[in-house]
């Protein structure tokens, strides 16, 4: 459709009219289209049928390098080169030919400039519908194509500055109750869990795992103060366990500007000298306790042997006899438990973590339930199930504590009466032994299960427990070629599977003369 008038200069109207011909009855409406048009970024104008300008703007105007009144009643051909004005004049052809609006880009030399447009025409028509002239309206691309051109740039440097850094980076603008993601890396699509072409435009809320990212409170903190914020956040991620962040937001205008920074492995690593320094105290005072119990164990073991042997010389009744053995064997058991209990902490005291030698698994669970006995035999029955197993690669002395570790925690399971806990040995495959204990305990709600072998991380009230057992179990285990995992229900009970690689056939028979003692150093198991 066309503009059904066309503007014509007459007395009192703006200068850009053509003379002699009557102006559209409605002045007030024609007075604000003049004023409009002046106001437009857009050039705006109009032609007659030979193509003489009948309008044109201030805009329009500068785009041909002319004053208004030089372009009022001239043609293309009279205010620019043949060449310009032929291009111009084959859209206005086709505009008429076609009595309907047409719309394209151009790209043109003129007025010594070179410029890019989106041009509009279309027929005006007059009040009894003969065609009567043309209008033409043209929007400047050049600003808009810099503007797309520099947005491409800064968006390249952003991808160049961020791809290499090890950090998160996010760039979030506030809407009022919310926060919209403008730009991210690809260490900021990890935690997003989606790609930055997916990611960029939509609202953090829409990932509500990372809603630790940019907290609502601490994003209106930092727009009302205008200062930066520094600090360290810990988040459970999903099937990653527990994660350390450094977060750092500083604010520009209604936009924020973070990055994320994973810490974990540096937490750990200080957690674990912590502990490493914990266990060397731990190891020294075991080797004195050991020294000291040692001795006066060695006095009362040798005094019940002779005890035993003085005591059959004597003309005692047969029955009091009986009785008085039995009291001495129990008693002579009872060392025999001490001594055992005392070459572990002697053990504990130890050095060299990492030998691994070829090992009877079932030795190493039955000094396990030694130095558990304490906990297991007033808790609930212990049942052992082993079956036929090669010797296995690992460490004695770091199994022993893995082992008495799942043995005390099965414990402290158990329900007040009619508790069990299995032990069962088994092979899988051909090449690991596993070791599984079961207990028909209380179990592991599923949302602690991802984090059981997280360090630190206990259930049990303070006090009763660092959250190290299992994490050192955990470590010691991948340490030495294995692995373990955890299955429970909550009220029936837990089981934990230890699997172990199994020796070689082809292992040399003579490095077990060589191996050294087992002298790793067995770390305190506090579950």
């Amino acid at each position: 459709m066309g503009i059904e008038f066309l503007i014509m200069k007459d007395e009192g109207s703006a200068p850009g009219m053509e003379e002699g011909t009557p102006a559209p009855p409605d002045l007030p409406y024609r007075e604000l289209f003049l004023s409009v048009v002046e106001e437009l970024p857009d050039a705006v104008f109009t032609k007659d049928l030979q193509g003489r300008y009948t309008f044109i703007n201030k805009v329009g105007a500068s785009y041909l390098g002319l004053p208004v009144e030089r372009i009022i009643g001239h043609k293309d051909g009279e205010l620019m080169t043949a060449e310009e004005a032929q291009r111009t004049l084959e859209f206005d052809r086709q505009t008429l030919l076609a009595g309907r609006t047409l719309h394209a880009e151009m790209h043109e030399h003129m007025a010594g400039a070179h410029r890019e447009w989106l041009s509009t025409k279309g027929v005006l028509h007059r009040p009894d519908g003969q065609v009567m002239g043309l209008f033409g309206i043209a929007r400047d691309l050049s600003t808009h194509r810099r503007n797309e051109a520099v947005q491409r740039q800064s968006e390249a440097l952003f991808r160049a500055a961020t791809s290499s850094s090890f950090d998160a980076f996010f760039i979030v603008r506030g809407e009022q109750e919310h926060l919209r993601l403008l730009r991210i890396n690809a260490h900021a699509e990890s935690l997003l869990g989606c790609e930055a072409r997916q990611a960029e435009g939509r609202l953090l809320s829409d990932f509500p795992h990372a809603a630790f990212i940019a907290p609502r409170a601490l994003c209106e903190q930092l727009w009302r103060t205008g200062q930066n914020h520094d600090d360290e956040v810990d988040q459970v991620r999903p099937g990653q366990g527990r994660r350390w962040f450094r977060r750092q937001l500083s604010a520009v205008g209604d936009c924020l500007a973070i990055t994320m920074r994973d810490i974990t492995e540096q937490r750990e690593n200080e957690l674990r000298l912590r502990l490493n320094e914990r266990m060397a105290s731990i190891g020294m005072l075991a080797a004195g306790v050991a020294h000291e119990i040692n001795n006066p164990l060695a006095f009362v073991s040798s005094n019940l042997g002779f005890i035993a042997t003085e005591l059959r010389r004597l003309a005692l009744p047969e029955e009091e006899l009986r009785e008085l053995l039995e009291a001495l064997t129990e008693a002579r058991e009872g060392t025999e438990r001490m001594r055992l209990i005392v070459e572990s902490l002697r053990a504990l005291s130890r050095g060299d973590q990492t030998t691994t030698h070829p090992l009877d698994l079932h030795e190493v669970l039955e000094n396990s339930v030694h130095l558990a006995w304490g906990r297991l035999r007033s808790r609930g029955r212990l049942v052992r199930d082993y079956g036929e197993l090669p010797q296995v690669l690992g460490n004695s002395v770091q199994l022993a504590q893995v082992f008495t570790n799942l043995l005390i925690n099965a414990a402290h399971a158990l329900p007040r009466s009619g508790g069990e806990i299995r032990l069962v040995t088994r092979m899988q495959g051909t090449s690991q032994a596993v070791v599984e204990v079961h207990d028909n305990g209380c179990g592991i709600p599923a949302e602690n299960l991802e984090r059981i072998f997280e360090p630190f991380f206990t259930t049990k009230p303070v006090g009763e427990g660092t959250g190290l057992g299992l994490s050192i179990s955990h470590d010691i285990l991948r340490g030495l070629g294995g692995s373990m995992s955890v299955e429970s229900v909550v009220g029936e009970g837990s089981t934990f599977r230890v699997f172990l690689p199994v020796v070689d056939e082809a292992h040399d028979e003579g490095d077990e003369d060589t191996r050294p003692e087992d002298g790793a150093h067995l770390q305190h198991s506090a579950a």
